[in-house]
This record gives structure tokens, sequence and C-alpha cells, in this order.
């Protein structure tokens, strides 16, 4: 079933019941928003994309997915949040961080200590926060990948 839900950035958007995300605790500071939907207006798969919320038409995050930043990003999930999660070892799951843009785009940060997970069988997600002092909460998008 389709829906028509308004957006923050492109007007009203058509989007198949299928596609909604669904994060069972919210996002922290956004925890009364529930249900989102990933927009990608570049094409599949072609970040960033846009983590839009199906309640609110305010409410919208660019994504990029990690790996795309850093090749060799890796999230080591706890046993509360592959439950929180529903993920086993056999489960596809995607990785998204938020990014924080800047007037000048080659300024853009992403927030990868605190990536959002998404089962993409079961459509669930969490914001998790890593333990790690690995990844920075402001990771710069463009300068390090054009190498500048």
């Amino acid at each position: 079933m389709t829906k028509t839900i308004p957006t923050r950035d492109f007007e009203d958007v058509e989007i198949d019941d299928e596609k909604i995300i669904v994060f069972p605790n919210g996002i922290p500071a956004f925890e009364d928003s529930r249900e989102f939907v990933i927009i990608s207006p570049l094409g599949d798969n072609v970040y960033p994309m846009w983590l839009q919320s199906v309640e609110d038409s305010s409410l919208c995050f660019i994504v990029y997915n990690p790996l795309e930043i850093l090749p060799n990003y890796d999230v080591n999930l706890s046993g509360y949040e592959r439950k929180l999660l529903e993920i086993t070892d056999d489960t596809d799951y995607l990785a998204l961080v938020i990014a924080r843009l800047a007037d000048d785009y080659r300024d853009t940060v992403v927030n990868m200590r605190s990536p959002i997970i998404v089962n993409l069988h079961q459509r669930i997600a969490a914001q998790i926060i890593l333990p790690s002092d690995e990844y920075m909460f402001r990771y710069p998008v463009y300068s390090v990948k054009e190498g500048v």
C-alpha cells in the first residue's frame, strides 16, 4: 500500500508502506517520531540520502553510508543492540551516518561515532553510540575523501 507524505525538502512524496523503517525507541532527542523513510533523490544507493520522518514533515536527516567515506568502518553491535534490532549473524543490515551540513558543502561532517543501524529485512532501526573512541563525532566527508 502506498501513501503520500509531506517532506521537508521534496514537497509531497509517495511512499510504499513496506519501505517504512521503525525506530522502536525513536532517535535520541526525537523520540516521538518513530517512523521514517529513506528518500534517494540522486538514485538508488547513491548518497547522500534523506531519512525523512513519516510523522513530522520538518524532521529529516541527511545520511551517508559510512563505508563510502571510510572503507574500513566497522560496527560491533552489542547483545542488547542485536536483540533490539533482531539481528543475527545472517541478518543483512545497513549502517548510516547523519551529516551536519555546512554553508560550504566541502565542510560537511558526519557523526561516525553514532551510526543508525537498519535491519533491512525487518525494517527496524536504532541509533547507537559506539563505545570506542576510534570514530569521531564530526568526521569530514569531502576533504578526506578528496585528499585535501
